[in-house]
């Protein structure tokens, strides 16, 4: 049996990977809305690029055949919705005297490729997503996302890319914007199948560099996210995941900061159909900074659902 993943199979890998807590200078409530949103761009950003599928034919004479393996055409025009049933032990990403809430972040996108080469795919993603707490709603907001990402394979096979991104987004509560910053991110993916099982190892290196109004969040930061996927049916994939990131503070008010930051977990998901995707993820997230008062960490499981439809 073959397994193989396609350009518009919503796969959920969640690596929930959360930075560092903002600067003193903000507001509690808005420092833990910005990381969380942060947090969702580093989802999206995670996901396993597709394997091509190789083409079999059968000849009497010759027998099996392999061609050249083809990557799949991207499609122009992609939709999509996901809905998520959130839990964090620590919603406010203090040290001590942590707080723990359910909340449900529900989002909407559209992604546009104007055109395509066999090694060159640009994509221009619009999303908007919102934010509801149980009980702490303080920390209720909205967010919008335009990004603009260009990738290349280095590889025939897909195998190897590379991808270099721009991204602008705006936060709001309440309708008033209260932070507004711009991402800029370049990295380096190696996803592939090991053996002759059904299992996918996928190592991604980059670095991204984030500035904002106001600039007490702003960073640079080197990361590494690595992915273990194993197919226990055609439709049910098993997943294992850390992401350990090095992140530098430029405007932080308390002088030098330095966070090491690390997400460890693991995902099942069920995709019944190719445009649908069902999942849960567990993860441990945590911060270590070299000021005290930003060390945290905490527990998030979460249900998702998941639906695309490309054309």
């Amino acid at each position: 049996m073959r397994h193989t993943f396609k350009r518009n199979r919503p796969l959920v890998l969640l690596l929930a990977t959360l930075a560092a807590m903002a600067a003193p200078a903000f507001a509690q409530e808005d420092a833990a809305r910005i990381e969380t949103e942060q947090r969702t761009r580093a989802l999206n950003r995670l996901k396993p690029g597709p394997t091509p599928e190789s083409e079999e034919v059968t000849d009497p004479e010759l027998g099996d055949i392999s061609l050249v393996s083809r990557a799949p055409r991207p499609k122009m025009f992609t939709f999509w919705t996901g809905q998520t049933i959130n839990f964090t032990s620590n919603a406010f990403l203090v040290p001590d005297n942590e707080q723990s809430a359910f909340y449900w972040n529900g989002r909407i996108g559209a992604s546009y490729v104007p055109y395509a080469t066999r090694n060159f795919t640009p994509r221009l993603t619009f999303e908007q997503d919102w934010f509801r707490y149980d009980h702490l709603t303080s920390l209720d907001f909205d967010s919008q996302n335009l990004q603009l990402d260009l990738k290349y394979d280095l590889t025939r096979d897909d195998t190897w890319f590379t991808n270099a991104s721009y991204a602008v987004s705006r936060l709001s509560s309440s309708g008033d914007e209260f932070y507004r910053y711009g991402l800029a991110n370049l990295s380096v993916t190696r996803f592939a199948p090991v053996g002759n099982a059904p299992f996918y190892l996928g190592v991604t290196g980059g670095g991204y560099w984030r500035h904002g109004d106001a600039s007490d969040s702003d960073r640079v930061s080197a990361y590494m996210n690595v992915v273990a996927l194993y197919y226990l049916r055609e439709t049910i994939q098993l997943s294992g995941f850390t992401r350990p990131e090095f992140q530098h503070y430029t405007h932080d008010p308390s002088g030098s900061r330095d966070d090491f930051n690390i997400t460890v977990g693991a995902t099942i998901s069920w995709n019944p159909k190719e445009y649908l995707s069902f999942g849960a993820t567990a993860a441990y997230i945590g911060n270590f900074s070299n000021v005290s008062e930003r060390r945290y960490d905490l527990v998030t499981p979460s249900l998702l659902f998941g639906a695309q439809f490309a054309f």
